[in-house]
């Protein structure tokens, strides 16, 4: 496409150029359609344009963080209320602050809709119970509280600049929070085990004592 040979291709901003002349160029779209038959390929070329690319670190790194929950549960009812969710989270270097952010949130209030209300059942014939929006309930607004957030930031040493995920660190840390506060709340009531999610219902057997025992 360029007239020229591979060895005097340079790469920049996801184009490639002639060494010596950046005007004469073609991006990635453009090969990629040209892979596709609009130029002709040297024999033995198929066309299409495959990339494969395996990305094997010498060692794994590990975001890490700290989760606080306050709950208040109506001993009349079982409702459980999240009046309070403080979280702390270290992914390294923060490349991103506002996306970063926006995972951890979207992370906390997915939690809370699996310690309190996501719940799939099924009936005697197989049918599945929460096939829709209307029988499986997922927290909104209206269930979660306002999340206050904080940070460390230790830098892998694993990684050019010292990032580390962030994508799944609350969705794991936040439902044992909240079932623990939700444990802590019924002590006085001999509770010390809540199988997910606690709903009103479960959280009331539990204040009977006839909570389901864990497997």
């Amino acid at each position: 496409m360029l007239e020229t040979r591979p060895e005097d291709l340079e790469w920049e901003k996801g184009r490639w150029y002639v060494t010596g002349d950046p005007s004469v160029g073609k991006t990635i779209a453009e090969i990629a359609l040209g892979a596709h038959g609009t130029v002709a390929l040297p024999e033995g070329i198929d066309g299409n344009l495959d990339a494969e690319v395996t990305y094997d670190p010498p060692n794994l790194t590990f975001p890490f963080g700290a989760y606080i929950c306050v709950v208040d549960v109506d001993p009349g009812t079982g409702k459980v209320h999240v009046r309070r969710f403080v979280a702390v989270d270290d992914c390294g270097t923060r490349i991103n602050p506002m996306i970063v952010e926006g995972q951890i949130h979207g992370g906390l209030a997915d939690g809370v809709g699996m310690a309190l209300m996501e719940f799939i059942g099924f009936d005697e014939q197989g049918n599945c119970l929460g096939g829709s929006f209307m029988d499986y309930l997922i927290p909104t607004a209206m269930e979660v509280p306002d999340w206050e957030t904080g940070y460390t930031v230790t830098p892998s040493p694993h990684h050019p600049i010292g990032a580390k995920g962030i994508g799944e660190s609350a969705t794991v840390g936040s439902p044992p929070a909240v079932v623990n506060a939700v444990v802590d709340a019924l002590a006085p009531f001999g509770v010390t085990h809540m199988d997910m999610p606690c709903t009103p219902a479960r959280v009331w057997e539990a204040m009977q004592g006839r909570a389901t025992p864990p497997i």
